[in-house]
């Protein structure tokens, strides 16, 4: 099996934050990926997931949201197009406020139970400082910038996993995902794919994951 990579986004151009942040005790965590945090401004009140249900999921006070699967062909341009689809701020330009933000990463030690591989969750300065309550004002106001805006550290980790897990089936005995997620090696094999879900729009709080799913030969 050939040696993974080492997760890393932007050859340092991208900060990872802690699970636990730190000098704050925090209701919830922005690092706790086992959690998703709640639909909404707050405004009329915070609403939680209902279940598996999408037509319930939708969220009452944001007019877009949900989860996608792609493949991992998918090109800039139509990752950049859905994220716009997505209402997800950085998808519009440049302007310093999309470099604003803070990534939380885990990595699977089970993946096939897990159903993925690296997840990372983007949480912007302002859902640090008014949904999670993790920055002071004084911390807002002195919040440090990324390297990258959001949508070139997404972009990132789909090129870094790529690269990681290689892009097709055939590959599986040399990325490692041979038998990850179920596959027999012959008849089903695994091969590299994502998912996307916004977890707050308003907040603008997002998350993306590295997955398989089983080509059937």
């Amino acid at each position: 099996m050939a040696t993974r990579i080492v997760f890393d986004l932007g050859e340092g151009k991208v900060r990872i934050s802690p699970k636990i942040w730190p000098d704050h005790k925090l209701d919830i965590q922005p690092g706790d990926l086992s959690q998703s945090p709640p639909n909404g401004n707050g405004v009329y009140g915070y609403q939680n997931r209902s279940g598996e249900n999408p037509i319930k999921n939708a969220p009452s006070q944001e007019p877009s949201g949900g989860v996608i699967y792609f493949d991992n062909n998918i090109t800039k341009e139509d990752f950049t197009a859905f994220l716009r689809i997505m209402d997800i701020k950085g998808a519009y330009g440049n302007g310093s406020a999309n470099n604003e933000y803070a990534v939380f990463a885990a990595e699977s030690d089970n993946p096939g139970k897990d159903k993925y591989l690296t997840q990372i969750r983007i949480v912007s300065k302002f859902g640090l400082r008014f949904m999670f309550g993790a920055l002071t004002d004084a911390e807002y106001d002195k919040f440090p910038e990324q390297g990258m805006n959001v949508v070139d550290a997404l972009w990132t980790f789909i090129e870094h996993e790529k690269k990681r897990w290689g892009t097709s089936f055939t590959q599986d005995g040399k990325n490692g995902l041979r038998g990850l997620f179920g596959g027999d090696g012959d008849f089903a094999r695994e091969e590299l794919a994502f998912g996307f879900m916004v977890e707050n729009q308003y907040h603008n709080v997002c998350r993306i994951w590295s997955r398989a799913w089983l080509v059937t030969k």
